[in-house]
């Protein structure tokens, strides 16, 4: 056994140290060959093809919780469905936008509705191997634990890594960051792995964790990607076309010689087989959240209150209010959550401190500045 394996598999063990240790004189098995023998290694049970759902059910399904993203969730439903029926095409998928546009809520929702294990990861607190940090193979054994420690069905589930554009060449980013991005190749080159077992403590058996099958998502907000495309498109700094054939920057997709100039190294780029490009959230997209998305926090709170017997009453206009509020910092969904969690903060206290008591809830408009403008009832 390696000291690199066995540090890994230290690590893993300490991850999992809720798993019960095997007995000393149990016998030893290959632990491939018990996978193939157990039912979670049943071929039957991982037939993707067969077993997902139609493809525009899985699309109509997403679109009830993703707001202002339809072309976009099509595009990724496509690039995952592609992944699974066509074996021979990798899935290495690169989504810009930036926060709160719905990358991560968007393949959350997917990997549930096809059931598939997954696991986010930030791209930050990994380093270049040698450095403090995580290492990328790390990614691995989380998929791994998030797949019920079931290798088959790890090998065809999906791992995210947010945060990509932080390890682009910058001087601003980490020094380690292209070689970071580098090492990643070796988990989207659809390659075999060699891992430690962990089911198995006592062995010194390393495992073969195939990637081919393997649906890469590369996620990154990408500041000042929009000015490379412009120049590319000749246009200079305000936006104006220098030529009279220039076609629209929001016309035109992100292309990879704009990442490679952005720093991103020509390797990874080029494994790249699917680049995304999220829409900035409106005003208007803000409010339908709110109103008809099932993750609205607005009426997840609609909701518990009315299964404790209490209805709520407010003006329609609320909704702008909220979603101007959120427009002002820029940050897309994201800041629905805390404006809402806000505007519901002392009514949650008096409801849960007053059990039975109220029936009915009233929000005033300006309960978005002063969150005791309201009255229970």
């Amino acid at each position: 056994m390696t000291r690199k394996n066995d540090e890994k598999r230290k690590f893993y063990m300490a991850k999992k140290g809720q798993r019960t240790k095997k007995k000393t004189n149990s016998k030893k098995t290959n632990y491939s060959n018990r996978l193939e023998n157990e039912n979670l290694g049943n071929e039957k049970n991982y037939n993707v093809v067969k077993s997902v759902p139609d493809i525009k059910l899985v699309e109509k399904d997403i679109l009830q919780y993703i707001v202002g993203q339809d072309t976009q969730v099509k595009q990724i439903i496509t690039a995952i469905y592609r992944a699974i029926h066509f074996k021979s095409i990798k899935a290495n998928v690169l989504i810009i936008g930036n926060s709160g546009t719905g990358k991560t809520a968007t393949i959350k929702q997917l990997a549930k509705s096809l059931n598939i294990p997954y696991t986010i990861e930030d791209a930050t607190k990994y380093t270049k191997e040698g450095y403090y940090g995580a290492d990328v193979e790390e990614m691995i054994y989380n998929l791994i634990d998030n797949a019920n420690n079931n290798i088959k069905r790890a090998q065809n589930g999906i791992i995210v890594i947010d945060e990509i554009d932080k390890k682009a060449g910058h001087a601003e980013h980490d020094v380690s960051g292209t070689e970071v991005l580098k090492s990643l190749l070796k988990i989207i080159e659809g390659t075999k792995i060699k891992i430690p077992n962990m089911m198995d403590i006592f062995s010194e058996e390393a495992i073969d964790f195939d990637t081919s099958n393997l649906i890469i998502i590369f996620l990154g907000a990408f500041d000042g990607l929009e000015k490379i495309r412009q120049k590319r498109l000749n246009k200079n700094q305000l936006g104006f076309a220098t030529s009279s054939n220039d076609t629209s920057s929001k016309k035109s997709r992100f292309l990879k010689k704009d990442l490679v100039e952005y720093g991103m190294p020509e390797e990874f780029v080029g494994r790249i087989d699917t680049i995304i490009e999220m829409n900035k959230l409106s005003k208007k997209d803000l409010i339908n959240i709110l109103k008809r998305s099932k993750l609205s926090p607005f009426r997840k709170y609609q909701n518990e209150l009315s299964q404790k017997g209490i209805k709520l009453e407010y003006n329609m206009q609320l909704f702008e209010k909220i979603a101007e509020e959120s427009l002002s910092l820029d940050t897309g969904a994201r800041e629905l959550s805390n404006t809402v969690n806000y505007i519901f903060e002392n009514i949650v206290y008096e409801v849960i401190a007053n059990p039975r008591k109220y029936r009915t809830c009233k929000l005033n408009l300006d309960i978005i500045e002063d969150n005791t403008k309201f009255e229970l009832f």
